[in-house]
């Protein structure tokens, strides 16, 4: 996976990168009619180019990697909303709580917070080992 960045400024070994997103509409956004923007994201990566301020890089991820770190922040949360709902209902119905379908969504609300904490936590630990996951290849 390649991207173009625009390097913001450079601090000390560091750089920060500006990557523009790409839309679902493949940049044409004229074209689909949806109204969707792509903002622009920024990366603080490893200078490993030597590249400066105002310089355009090619910054390349291994897709293996940040699908499976994706997949991850996207799945943990809405899995945890899921088992929430189902152990709210279970316990719920057990205790013969006439309306308990309202109070398990607000148990499985709590549960998907409490999965925003893992991820949270998850990505910390993920970020400290692979700092190499997206790299900057050269300067264009």
């Amino acid at each position: 996976m390649e991207q173009v960045g625009f390097v913001r400024k450079v601090n000390g070994n560091n750089v920060e990168v500006e990557v523009r997103r790409v839309s679902a509409c493949g940049d044409n956004c004229k074209s689909c009619g949806g109204s969707c923007s792509a903002p622009n994201h920024v990366v603080i990566l490893p200078n490993n180019v030597n590249a400066k301020a105002g310089d355009f890089v090619e910054i390349r991820g291994e897709a293996k990697n940040i699908l499976k770190y994706t997949m991850i922040i996207y799945m943990v949360p809405v899995t945890m909303l899921i088992i929430g709902i189902l152990i709210g209902m279970k316990i719920l119905k057990n205790l013969n709580i006439i309306s308990y379908e309202p109070f398990s969504f607000l148990i499985g609300l709590v549960f998907m917070a409490i999965g925003y904490f893992i991820v949270k936590i998850i990505d910390k630990r993920f970020g400290k080992r692979n700092k190499d996951i997206i790299q900057m290849t050269r300067i264009i």
